[in-house]
């Protein structure tokens, strides 16, 4: 494919890449077991750390956006099911991203896709951030005007000035949607 910059590739992507370093383990977990006939306990605790580690970490990723796509296809508000369709869809691009070298070294995606990925990546970024204040707020992070966040504020002014505790030099809190940009407000 040229590009697996859809939702469905993506997902599809996340769910092989749990199959295959479940399959490559098993394989090597059987090689030293049953053919080599060292210590399955040796195997496990000395040998394997760094299979089992790599399936852990993409069972998690696999789990997370099944439950993920679940609440997205349960979700009934039409608003929010934007917003979670663009997180989750940045969401699957950044593993895919952070992946990428073993998706291409086992030949799953081709080079063409993955030089795709950052542009498209970006592209996902500027689309969900409109909302970001929505997603922060759904969070249940309090909207506090005393939050003591300089990278909420005007960082650049914060960072100019001497005093590191005076958190009034980073002026009023950032909000995307009358500010339209950070760089616009600087």
């Amino acid at each position: 494919m040229a590009s697996v910059c859809t939702l469905e590739a993506l997902t599809n992507l996340i769910y092989y890449r749990e199959i295959a370093e479940i399959e490559s383990m098993q394989s090597m977990m059987a090689q030293k077991v049953m053919m080599d006939k060292k210590p399955f306990f040796d195997v496990w605790m000395y040998e394997a750390s760094d299979e089992i580690q790599s399936v852990a970490q993409a069972f998690g990723e696999r789990y997370m956006l099944e439950n993920s796509l679940i609440q997205m296809k349960n979700c009934t508000n039409a608003s929010a099911k934007i917003v979670l369709e663009r997180v989750i869809f940045l969401h699957c691009l950044a593993l895919v991203r952070k992946e990428q070298a073993w998706y291409l070294i086992n030949g799953v995606i081709s080079p063409q896709a993955a030089a795709d990925l950052d542009d498209q990546f970006n592209l996902a970024v500027k689309a969900i951030a409109p909302f970001t204040n929505d997603c922060v707020e759904a969070l249940g992070v309090p909207n506090i005007k005393e939050l003591h966040a300089p990278i909420a504020r005007d960082y650049v002014a914060f960072n100019a000035q001497d005093d590191f505790e005076n958190f009034d030099a980073a002026g009023d809190m950032f909000d995307f949607k009358t500010t339209g940009s950070m760089r616009a407000k600087l």
